[in-house]
């Protein structure tokens, strides 16, 4: 079904569609800002147009505010710096690695237990990424 296919080539092809606009787009920070914008917009549009409520206090705001911050403009704007010294095929597979972080944090920060399968698998995770992630010719120097 088409339909269940769209929504993960539309997320793959943001990376190399990321390294094509790249070069017209003096800052990358600004990138990862402008990248954000049409989804911000249209969002709001929906909401209104639907008629869903919006947050009523000011607290409210400044959570929305930081997770804006944080989320959106820092990590799309590190994505797209992160873009400029990589490929768009290593820059995805980094950028999907956020799971990896979750477990190891959440297991660290909150007492999670990973469990022999969830520990064995974030092993071998981090030493797939570090293999992808080395430059070649690496492997064979060491």
């Amino acid at each position: 079904n088409a339909m269940l296919v769209f929504p993960f080539f539309a997320w793959g092809s943001s990376m190399p569609a990321l390294k094509l606009v790249q070069p017209h787009i003096p800052y990358p920070m600004l990138l990862g800002a402008l990248r954000l914008l049409p989804a911000g917009v249209l969002l709001v549009a929906w909401a209104a147009a639907t008629g869903r409520k919006h947050p009523s206090t000011r607290e409210a705001w400044a959570w929305i505010a930081l997770f804006a911050l944080v989320d959106g403009a820092a990590f799309q704007g590190f994505l797209a710096e992160g873009l400029t010294k990589t490929s768009a095929g290593l820059g995805s597979v980094i950028i999907d690695s956020q799971p990896l972080s979750v477990a190891l944090l959440a297991s660290l920060l909150f007492g999670e237990r990973l469990g022999p399968k969830g520990a064995l698998g974030l092993v071998l995770g981090v030493v797939g990424l570090l293999l992808v992630e080395l430059p070649d010719g690496a492997l064979a120097a060491m």
